[in-house]
């Protein structure tokens, strides 16, 4: 059981690196226009007094995406907040234990927020909604990447709940 459980933490996790090589290609791609079109619109508002808001309206969606594409490369790589003050006075053991709860619980709310953006998905394109500044853009688009970031933050939570438990396992 405990082989079967690190041959399949190996195998989903180096698909998974996989995808995110590449969505951190897309997302530093999309993150290079999105810096002058960022700027053109601080100069543009604080030189010449005007708000381009297409431009405010874009650098949103764009920062929304780029956010659901680091999101779970940024957990792979071990580069979210710890805050392990507490946890670290208790003994390996218990620290194990606590691990798995974390899993569990984080990976209970990142499904929540799939399952939530997924909704909001399916809404945006069953109504049509559209962008609420004057662009007039079809939001869907926008919206489709935050399932996926969700859906594969909660796929590298589960595997972070397999490491957890083959952790509280190989201690016995």
């Amino acid at each position: 059981m405990k082989a079967k459980l690190k041959e399949i933490e190996a195998t989903v996790g180096s698909i998974l690196d996989k995808i995110l090589g590449g969505c951190m290609a897309l997302g530093a791609m999309l993150l290079v226009p999105w810096v002058f079109i960022f700027t053109g619109t601080v100069v543009a508002r604080g030189v010449f007094h005007m708000s381009p808001r297409y431009l405010e309206e874009y650098t949103g969606y764009w920062t929304l995406i780029i956010t659901c594409l680091a999101l779970t490369y940024t957990f792979r790589r071990g580069g979210h907040i710890r805050t392990d003050v507490l946890v670290s006075r208790f003994p390996q053991r218990v620290r194990a234990i606590i691990e798995i709860f974390v899993a569990v619980l984080a990976l209970a709310v990142s499904c929540i927020f799939t399952a939530e953006s997924i909704k909001l998905l399916l809404f945006a394109i069953n109504e049509g909604i559209h962008g609420f500044l004057g662009t007039e853009a079809l939001l869907w688009p926008v919206y489709l990447w935050v399932p996926i970031g969700y859906g594969f933050l909660s796929i590298a939570l589960f595997l972070y709940f397999c490491h957890a438990i083959l952790a509280v396992v190989g201690k016995d």
